[in-house]
């Protein structure tokens, strides 16, 4: 019902790869470029993207900038260089015959989140927006926050001197993070040996924009529908990040708090709802 392709364009002088998932129909269909967050890659939405596929709507699943088989700073999160990756995807599919150009959305988790968002006021080919457990302001506690203000002086000292980051092992404080409420998916991520190499080498300060953010400022002008899904049990990012972001947004909107679901909805205990969810948005606004 589906075809992939293993893909790879230009953006800001890296190569960022992807993975395309074609429906086989005989028009052309919409499109979804789907974003991971922060220490993640494009593997782990293979399940999503096949979903949609099914569904009749092409999914691009990328390796952002500096993560996966992308070229760029290793795991840097700089938002501005993901939107660029963003566009890049975009530019790729105008030119990919199974894809109708004019329908065309973004679909990001957490950090991806972030960035579909920040893509979504300065690129207006984007006609729909999906974000997922979605990352718009600072959640840090304040301790928390001063901490990571400091190893992000430290780390500002030592690209001056060394002209890399300050690298520091994050595998313990993300060991007790709970970032599903499935207890299986939170074994599988913790023990992923990709996931444990990219935390043994948190970049400071390069690493930071996953944490410290202010999107949410300036989602009031994005205008084209949105919708907000969110963990009602992510503990890693509050559902009342969510309702803050759906209250901001002017545009045509919809929220959906899932009970049951922690910070990896696409994976979690529902994850077939949010699969719903996501190919329903698409449907409704794309085809």
């Amino acid at each position: 019902m589906f075809r992939t392709e293993e893909i790879s364009f230009p953006s800001l002088g890296a190569a960022i790869r992807g993975t395309l998932f074609l429906p086989e129909a005989d028009r052309q269909v919409p499109a979804i470029v789907v974003c991971h967050g922060a220490l993640d890659f494009k593997e782990n939405y293979s399940e999503l993207c096949a979903y949609l596929a099914r569904r009749g709507i092409a999914a691009l699943s990328l390796d952002m900038h500096g993560h996966g088989a992308s070229e760029g700073q290793r795991f840097h999160v700089d938002i501005g260089a993901w939107v660029e990756d963003i566009r890049g995807a975009i530019s790729y599919l105008d030119h990919c015959p199974k894809v109708n150009p004019s329908c065309i959305g973004v679909f990001g988790l957490s950090s991806g989140g972030t960035a579909v968002l920040e893509a979504a006021l300065v690129e207006p080919r984007i006609k729909a927006v999906i974000t997922l457990d979605a990352t718009v302001r600072n959640t840090l506690s304040p301790l928390g926050y001063l901490g990571v203000m400091i190893l992000t002086a430290i780390g500002h000292i030592t690209r001056l001197i060394t002209g890399e980051d300050l690298r520091v092992s994050m595998v313990g404080p993300f060991r007790n993070a709970q970032v599903a409420c499935d207890p299986e998916v939170n074994r599988r991520w913790k023990e992923n040996p990709k996931m444990l190499s990219m935390w043994a080498a948190f970049p400071f300060p390069g690493g930071v924009p996953s944490v410290v953010v202010d999107t949410i400022t300036r989602v009031r002008r994005i205008a084209v529908p949105t919708l907000v899904i969110h963990g009602g049990d992510d503990k890693v990012d509050p559902p009342e990040t969510a309702r803050a972001l759906y209250d901001t947004l002017t545009c045509a909107k919809r929220l959906c708090i899932i009970p049951g679901n922690g910070h990896l909805g696409h994976m979690d205990t529902h994850k077939g709802q949010v699969m719903e969810l996501i190919a329903d948005w698409a449907r409704a606004h794309l085809v």
